[in-house]
């Protein structure tokens, strides 16, 4: 059932890319992971490895990367992260996080007409069970280095609510609501529940989100606030 859902409703999700586009995506993609492990990439990793304390087989799952020599279409996210979307046919989309106390700017900055859609979709063949939704990047990120299939909605406005579709066939479809940001992340719970089947609402303890949880009680602590028994 799931995996037909996802077959018929993937057209609605997945950017239709021209040859052109695709082979730039990839090279930027790569290109950038290379320069996360250059010397002037290194503050990005430690930050990444440090302070996300996210491991170095994570980093290289996602393709996570450092803006360091952007390509021309990349130039406004110089000194950023660079963030894929990928699918099970490669990258759809670039999007890039300013890492906190750097340089002053927009947190987060994608090229013009660039289409995100759910961050993570290979996450729709990894659990016939149960899938997390959390809102941004880096908490879905997190929630997979510690074994719990997710995806990743980039912000309130970037749900569809024909996304629903995908998420038919769960037992339990967890949406992570952030509890540091003034009621942001519940509003955002709040309607991605609306939308989907059989919806469970996990608001995480206050001043917390999936990765600030994890980076100060651990994985096997944010596995059994979860409810991840296995």
């Amino acid at each position: 059932m799931r995996l037909t859902s996802f077959s018929s409703g993937k057209a609605w999700i997945l950017s239709v890319l021209s040859t052109s586009e695709r082979k730039s995506l990839v090279d930027r993609v790569l290109k950038y992971h290379e320069q996360l492990k250059s010397p002037e990439g290194a503050p990005l990793l430690a930050y990444l490895m440090e302070e996300r304390q996210l491991s170095q087989e994570t980093i290289d799952r996602f393709l996570l990367g450092a803006v360091v020599n952007p390509d021309v279409l990349d130039e406004d996210a110089r000194g950023m992260i660079s963030i894929p979307y990928t699918t099970p046919n490669g990258p759809v989309a670039l999007r890039f996080r300013r890492p906190p106390k750097r340089e002053t700017g927009p947190k987060y900055w994608q090229p013009e007409n660039t289409k995100l859609t759910i961050f993570n979709t290979p996450a729709f063949f990894a659990s016939e069970d149960t899938i997390a939704i959390t809102e941004g990047e880096m908490d879905c990120v997190t929630l997979v280095q510690c074994g719990i299939p997710a995806v990743g909605i980039p912000g309130a406005s970037a749900w569809k609510p024909h996304y629903r579709l995908l998420f038919e066939g769960y037992r339990a479809v967890v949406i992570c609501a952030d509890n540091d940001d003034s009621g942001a992340g519940r509003k955002f719970a709040a309607k991605v529940a609306q939308n989907v089947p059989g919806p469970e609402v996990l608001l995480m303890p206050e001043g917390h989100d999936v990765n600030s949880y994890y980076c100060e009680f651990g994985r096997e602590a944010l596995r059994e606030f979860m409810g991840v028994t296995v």
